[in-house]
């Protein structure tokens, strides 16, 4: 009959030997009977447990090779995902094929298929950050002519360089032409006065009555002067004019007019036969 249980040991108390004491668990349904033991891992001692681990619905949760099996079947789980460039990879695909690669070097190039036969282009073509004269080409073309940069770099066409540099033109050697669709721009001076000129004076017949300044006047007119050179302020407008609408004209002034020949210009005064003067150009 044993009147107290020893664990201890390493105590001091060695007439007893150490005791074990065990447990015992009883199916609630079978009644049977079954001791729980233990086994040692990494020098502790851990629970067995027999049953296989289950869900909540009473499906048997399962592992593979120490991994535990997870079925994310809810489209509303979401993982986040911290990829690391150096660590980790991905595989991108359409469901059947996955995208493949190629290394060059310490450079991973995507491997990709041209469908359409007719381009041929090699990585060397693209390449355009290291372009040689003495290797490679490059041509520039308006359609018609093409600007060609031959092997010692110079430009191989019928457009020398010095003509392609704009930026110091000179009128001795230089020539340049703007067109517009098929026809070269003319520069000219539109304002310019270059085919006739014609002078006259005019009497106003009756007083306060507007008239005509001149009765015909000079083919493709630009400029128009009317001079005032009576001693009473004359008045000059449209059609009709009176005193209290025209523009007025003090004795000895003028006025200098770009007019055609198609605005109908009239002038009139309180003064019976008051004289003015016209200069017109074309």
């Amino acid at each position: 009959m044993i009147d107290h249980l020893v664990f201890d040991v390493t105590s001091a108390d060695t007439r007893a030997e150490s005791h074990q004491v065990g447990a015992v668990v009883q199916g609630v349904r079978s009644g049977n009977k079954e001791l729980i033991n233990s086994q040692e891992i990494d020098s502790l001692e851990w629970l067995n447990v027999a049953a296989a681990l289950h869900a909540g619905n009473g499906t048997a949760i399962t592992e593979t090779s120490g991994a535990l099996d997870v079925n994310i079947a809810s489209s509303d789980i979401q993982i986040d995902v911290d990829l690391v460039h150096t660590e980790d990879s991905v595989r991108l695909g359409d469901g059947t094929s996955f995208f493949t690669s190629t290394t060059v070097g310490a450079d991973i190039g995507l491997d990709v298929n041209l469908i359409n036969a007719s381009i041929a282009v090699t990585a060397t073509d693209l390449d355009i950050r290291d372009l040689s004269a003495s290797q490679d080409n490059v041509a520039i073309s308006d359609g018609t002519d093409t600007l060609a940069v031959s092997a010692d770099g110079s430009i191989n066409s019928v457009v020398s360089a010095t003509d392609l540099d704009i930026r110091d033109l000179d009128y001795n050697s230089d020539s340049v032409e703007v067109y517009q669709g098929t026809d070269p721009w003319v520069v000219s001076d539109a304002a310019l006065a270059n085919t006739a000129i014609a002078n006259g004076s005019t009497t106003l017949s009756v007083a306060s009555t507007a008239e005509d300044i001149i009765a015909s006047p000079l083919s493709n007119r630009k400029y128009l002067f009317v001079y005032n050179s009576d001693n009473r302020t004359m008045y000059i407008g449209a059609s009709g004019v009176t005193e209290s609408d025209g523009f007025p004209i003090s004795p000895g002034s003028y006025v200098q007019m770009r007019a055609g020949a198609a605005v109908d210009i009239e002038f009139v005064s309180p003064k019976v036969s008051h004289e003015i003067r016209t200069l017109e150009l074309s």
